[in-house]
């Protein structure tokens, strides 16, 4: 029993000690009208308006490097494409919210083009709606005549 105790005492000072930077994984941001992010419901659906999976690296809010989904030795991956030095955020304004989708974290001790991150620990078909911090709803992702979408799974009040 002590030998669990200490075991998961290790785990937790671990996981508070990150090695790495951390960087949020997501689709790239959209702006979406206020009334509709109140107005959402259960199995709504959000076109993300994306033939294939592209995806953001975001610190602190603010966009840094575009990746892309890619396998390496039967493992999924993600590989930089670009690094973005100057983000242009959407505005928050009185009509529109920057909506962010997030798959979760990932930890990289580099940033530059054609370096691979491993996301196993990550699912990459449930996502985050945010806004300003705020938790609007959870989701899932989803084929819409070819078209990739995000469907409402759960609404956050």
């Amino acid at each position: 029993m002590r030998g669990e105790t200490q075991a998961v005492h290790l785990s937790e000072i671990m996981n508070r000690h990150k090695l790495y930077p951390e960087y949020e994984l997501a689709l790239p941001l959209m702006a979406v009208k206020k009334s509709s992010l109140k107005r959402l419901v259960e199995g709504d659906l959000l076109l993300v308006g994306m033939g294939h999976l592209d995806m953001v690296l975001l610190q602190e809010g603010k966009v840094c490097a575009n990746v892309i989904l890619d396998e390496a030795y039967n493992t999924r991956k993600i590989k930089i494409t670009m690094l973005v030095e100057n983000t242009d955020t959407v505005p928050n304004s009185k009509k529109y919210k920057t909506l962010k989708c997030s798959f979760g974290t990932v930890q990289s001790r580099m940033l530059k083009v054609g370096h691979h991150i491993g996301i196993a620990s990550l699912d990459l078909q449930e996502v985050v709606l945010m806004s300003e911090e705020k938790i609007w709803a959870k989701g899932l992702l989803v084929n819409v005549d070819d078209e990739i979408a995000v469907q409402v799974k759960e609404v956050i009040k």
